[in-house]
């Protein structure tokens, strides 16, 4: 049975880009697309029959006009459309994430540099939602090159790796996985970091990051696997390798309603500096 994606759609170029995503996605998985667009159920309280009425058929007709652009980048896909209602976005998209296969929303935000708090919305969607979040920024990724995803060895990461591997096979890119390590910090101590010591977190980032993909070249024969071991803060690290890519992906590890939001350090962290198509697995 072919999964259900759903779409989040405005006005935004960003919004545009996760339609072309998404159809692209969905044409070569054979899903069907669920357009949605949220009004704040707040404008009810206005009483204004008029004005409601006039939002409902603005976001008919952005939501027809977006039906058809993906119609005609997918003729073969099923594509269904709705204005939703709520007294917030993230809230309206984790109730429809959980009959979903994926959400795919579009983000303009580029870390502080944002015009607005609307920006912030994709952050906290991919906190709230059950099914794994794919928001995508408005830039231009047809000259790069791999699908990154981040690897620590955890379940979630497991989950991320599963994700990306499939897609890169899907897409005939090469998958990077990147292992990242931390030097150890002692406050109030002087000490020296000796090559052996560096030496020795190299060789066991090296066998984590070897059990963290085993068994991929297996599923996927024909699937390139770069792998990278490297000392450096992990959203760093994977920020660097998804500047030339097509998409990277990252696990949550957020548990609760808190810490939903926090989403974690990595995963926040590179949605809060969006430089490539980015999907939080789980």
């Amino acid at each position: 049975m072919a999964g259900r994606v759903v779409v989040g759609i405005d006005r935004t170029d960003a919004s545009s880009r996760a339609l072309e995503w998404a159809a692209s996605r969905a044409a070569h998985r054979g899903e069907s697309l669920a357009l949605v667009h949220v009004v704040d159920e707040t404008l009810e309280a206005t009483g204004d029959a008029q004005l409601l009425l006039s939002v409902q058929q603005a976001a008919e007709e952005m939501l027809q006009k977006s039906a058809q652009r993906a119609a005609a980048l997918a003729p073969a896909i099923t594509v269904t459309t709705s204005v939703e209602q709520g007294s917030s976005i993230p809230e309206v998209f984790e109730r429809l994430s959980r009959e979903a296969e994926l959400i795919v929303v579009g983000s303009d935000w580029r870390g502080g540099d944002r015009s607005s708090r609307k920006g912030t919305h994709s952050l906290r969607i991919a906190a709230a939602s059950k099914a794994p979040v794919a928001v995508i920024p408005d830039v231009d990724v047809s000259d790069r090159r791999g699908v990154v995803v981040g690897a620590d060895g955890s379940d979630v990461s497991k989950h991320a790796i599963a994700f990306a591997a499939a897609e890169a096979d899907r897409l005939g890119e090469p998958l990077i996985a990147v292992y990242a390590w931390s030097n150890p910090i002692a406050y109030g101590y002087e000490f020296t970091v000796t090559p052996e010591y560096l030496d020795v977190m190299e060789q066991a980032g090296e066998e984590n990051l070897a059990m963290a993909i085993a068994g991929l070249a297996e599923e996927y024969p024909d699937l390139e696997i770069q792998r990278v071991v490297v000392e450096r803060d992990p959203a760093g690290a994977l920020l660097d390798a998804a500047a030339k890519a097509q998409l990277l992906v990252v696990g949550s590890h957020g548990r609760g309603a808190f810490a939903r939001l926090l989403l974690g350090s990595v995963s926040h962290g590179v949605l809060a500096n969006l430089i490539a198509p980015t999907v939080i697995a789980r």
